[in-house]
């Protein structure tokens, strides 16, 4: 499987193989282990790393050799299930969050009122019996919230709607 790393800004394009992994189109020795809560043992081309991981709202905090890095990862089915439901994402005003297929709600995590951060966790959809978070696209407060678990809705349909937060 594919995956969007994102490293302080900078993206990259990730590739899990049995031999180790595929590094922007260029494959690359790699393996690596948990040693214990946050602690990776990582071999990248014969060289070991120990890298410390802390999981943040926005994605991972790493530490490697003091350095510290912000990385965000993003598998290829994530990234496509957010492109569609961004489409028509921009502006001021009400932001609408659209079912990016048809599915069932199986959980509600926020509520009219709410305050919410870009990233946050708005609804959960299943599609296919995969469960989807489907997240604020921009800090805002929730306006309206347009469906309750077990709910089936269809492709485009407004989940939730938010006022988003004036610059």
């Amino acid at each position: 499987m594919k995956y969007h790393v994102e490293v302080d800004g900078a993206g990259f394009e990730v590739e899990r193989l049995v031999s180790g992994l595929r590094l922007n189109g260029s494959e690359r020795a790699a393996e690596f282990a948990w040693l214990a809560d946050g602690e990776v043992q990582l071999t990248l081309d014969g060289a070991n790393h120990r890298v410390f991981a802390r999981r943040t709202p926005a994605g991972w905090r790493l530490t490697v050799r003091g350095r510290t890095f912000d990385v965000t990862v993003e598998d290829e089915r994530t990234r496509a299930l957010r492109a569609l439901a961004d489409q028509g994402a921009g502006g001021r005003g009400p932001q609408e969050l659209r079912a990016p297929m048809p599915g069932l709600i199986t959980r509600v995590l926020a509520e009219a009122g709410q305050r919410v951060s870009a990233g946050d966790g708005l609804v959960v959809i299943e599609a296919m019996k995969m469960e989807n978070e489907l997240r604020a696209r921009e800090p805002g407060t929730v306006a309206e919230i347009e469906v309750r678990a077990g709910d089936v809705v269809d492709r485009d349909q407004v989940l939730v709607t938010l006022e988003a937060e004036t610059p």
